[in-house]
């Protein structure tokens, strides 16, 4: 299925990219693999430039299949930012098609990865890197704009700053004894490390793959000795395997709405607004 939609992709993007212009209404077109990138450079290109996300909101990043209309917009697009460490693998063929002279910027390159766990941007200070990655970029593609890039990315930046602080204020309400997280899916290792919170365990060690037996039974043990108050799954997966944790243990919380890879409804309407509800969902079940 995915092979025979790379190849209708691959036609459309040869189909189409002689013949289109590298704007979209006049604005040069910069692509991003998801809302959460797309957002950050729209703070930084304010009307500059056009930004989009391959990935629309709400879609999981790392389970994305492109689509015949994603070829458009690749042969279209000047700029691409994509996530890096495997998140965001299924873009390297649909990019075999863009412009040549459109640089593709991986927003984790040189930047301190836990192993290879693509999730930087749940710390903020990694998420402001990113920020600076987009600037640089945006402005080396325009340099016209440099001022307007600068002065946005110097604004953005210090809302950034600002909410590292917020975070770190609303998980401290936590007790320490609390601070223990179970999830769905190995989305937080960042979070935990840079806001003070221990990760027992997930339900899945991979996107898309159930636990085997002894998984289950070895996370099962980990959350009983643990005392864990809650158990987490992300927004749009099932919370079947979670639940089934949480009747194991006798953990009485479950919370199947956490934000991750895709910006959603308000108030997890951008990135700022992601961690923010982040924060909040896991201070409100632990604390």
């Amino acid at each position: 299925m995915i092979a025979r939609r790379l190849v209708l992709i691959a036609f459309v993007a040869a189909t189409l990219g002689a013949c289109s212009g590298g704007t979209t209404n006049g604005r040069t077109l910069v692509l991003t693999s998801t809302t959460l990138f797309a957002d950050m450079a729209r703070h930084v290109a304010g009307d500059r430039m056009r930004v989009e996300s391959i990935v629309p909101a709400g879609a999981h990043v790392e389970e994305y299949e492109p689509r015949p209309d994603d070829a458009r917009r690749v042969s279209q697009a000047q700029l691409f930012f994509v996530n890096g460490l495997d998140l965001d693998r299924w873009v390297e063929p649909l990019l075999r098609d863009k412009r040549a002279s459109a640089p593709v910027v991986t927003l984790t390159d040189g930047l301190p990865a836990i192993g290879d766990n693509p999730h930087l941007w749940f710390d903020v200070s990694l998420g402001r890197a990113y920020v600076g990655k987009i600037r640089d970029a945006l402005v080396a593609l325009d340099p016209d704009g440099r001022a307007t890039y600068l002065a946005n990315a110097e604004r953005y930046d210090g809302e950034l700053a600002a909410l590292d602080v917020e975070v770190r204020a609303v998980i401290a309400t936590i007790p320490p004894e609390r601070r223990k997280l179970v999830t769905s899916h190995d989305a937080f290792p960042y979070f935990a490390k840079a806001y003070g919170l221990e990760i027992v365990g997930v339900t899945q060690t991979e996107p898309g793959k159930e636990p085997t037996p002894a998984e289950l039974v070895r996370l099962v043990e980990s959350v009983k000795a643990a005392n864990v108050p809650a158990i987490f799954s992300e927004a749009g997966t099932s919370s079947r395997i979670v639940e089934t944790v949480a009747r194991e243990t006798g953990v009485a919380k479950v919370v199947t709405d956490l934000p991750t890879d895709s910006v959603l409804d308000p108030p997890a309407d951008s990135y700022a607004g992601v961690i923010r509800t982040l924060a909040r969902k896991i201070a409100d079940a632990l604390g």
